[in-house]
This record gives C-alpha cells, structure tokens and sequence, in this order.
C-alpha cells in the first residue's frame, strides 16, 4: 500500500478502452474529489500496422504530456508498463491515439483515494 492510501477510503480497478479509428480516446479520467495511482498499463494493436501516442492530459494546467509518441505497433504486437506509478488528479487523463485505423485495445489498473473536501 502507498502512503497515498492510508486511512483514506480506496478502490482499485481495471479500466479498459477500445479504440479502431484515429481519434484520441480518453481511456481513463480521474473523478472529481479523487487522486488516482496507475500502476499497470497495457496497449494491444490486434490488426494492421499503426503507431501508438499516449498522453496524460493534466486538468489544472490544461497541459499535454506526451507519454509515449509514435510508438509503432504492428499487428499482435503490444507495449505494457508493468510497474509504472502515474499519480492524476482530478479530471486528469490518459489518452491513447493510432495514427492509423486499427483494432486498439487499452487496459490499466488505477488505484482510485477519495479525496474530501475541506
């Protein structure tokens, strides 16, 4: 357990996205009154020959960083982060982009503490 967890109300899950065109897909955005730990992200390009963009989208700046940019993935090839830790306030994002149409599928694991306010 993080020290982010400790005596605050907690859950972790597994979010997945589906992506089989070229548009941005916000595959995970952190609720409002939460701070979110992704600790697993796992990118798989089942068709064609496309390059991957992740970003993670910062609400309170309204800035982009870009993750990973024009990673190229061909078909069953795949990129995993198996022990990353990305901490996204509230409203931030990750967002996965194929510069071509392709069969794209996105899944993490997020550590979502609820913040209270006050």
């Amino acid at each position: 357990m993080s020290l982010l967890q400790q005596g605050k109300s907690a859950r972790k899950r597994s979010v997945w996205g589906h992506n089989e065109g070229t548009t941005t897909e916000d595959v995970y955005v952190c609720p409002a009154n939460c701070v979110a730990e992704i600790s697993y992200l796992h990118v798989h390009n089942t068709t064609g020959n496309t390059n991957i963009t992740i970003e993670w989208y910062v609400a309170a700046d309204s800035y982009t960083s870009h993750f990973l940019e024009g990673k190229n993935l061909g078909a069953d090839e795949y990129v995993t982060f198996a022990d990353i830790e990305l901490v996204l306030q509230a409203g931030d994002k990750l967002q996965v982009t194929p510069d071509t149409a392709a069969h794209v599928d996105t899944i993490l694991t997020v550590t979502e503490t609820f913040v209270p306010i006050g």
